[in-house]
């Protein structure tokens, strides 16, 4: 068959399918309607600002969790400041000058709450582990730099201004 007959053949059967789907399914014009996705950039931009939401939102009660809890670490440290829960008794008298109990026999100076022997020059003890202590309030205290940190936050203060330092 020569070619031209082989080309006649298959513009026919070209021609019957596209009747028959035209028939069957309407005009080329109602099948087809052009892709512009505009559906996907409007859905992209929807999750886009979703998740942006989500995010702000996430950010802003984090900071506001940590000011609380950096607000009452300092509210505890002035409240431990303005407490002192030393009680005489037995051997164990007041020691007017430092308020600590001192031991009549002795002489040494106890902190009541912990048990831990006060240094009479600096007022101050030291835990188990080295770690000097004020005993007024149970607070540690970096001697290098003088700011006292919280044994049950870890949140440390500068006693100056009373803010929290943010060691990094």
């Amino acid at each position: 068959m020569p070619a031209s007959g082989q080309v006649l053949i298959e513009t026919t059967r070209t021609h019957r399918k596209r009747l028959g789907s035209a028939l069957a399914y309407g005009e080329l014009e109602e099948r087809q309607t052009p892709n512009t996705n505009a559906k996907r950039v409007l859905g992209s931009i929807v999750v886009a600002a979703v998740i942006c939401a989500v995010l702000v939102g996430t950010a802003f009660v984090l900071n506001l969790l940590a000011t609380q809890k950096e607000e009452q670490a300092v509210a505890a440290f002035r409240t431990a400041l303005a407490a002192n829960p030393l009680k005489p008794g037995g051997d164990w008298v007041q020691d007017e000058p430092t308020g600590f109990l001192r031991n009549k026999r002795t002489g040494a100076l106890v902190d009541p709450q912990t048990g831990y022997l006060v240094d009479r020059r600096s007022g101050l003890s030291k835990d188990p582990a080295g770690r000097l202590i004020d005993p007024r309030i149970d607070w540690y205290i970096d001697p290098g730099t003088g700011y006292y940190t919280d044994p049950a936050t870890g949140l440390t203060i500068d006693p100056k201004n009373q803010q929290i330092v943010r060691t990094r």
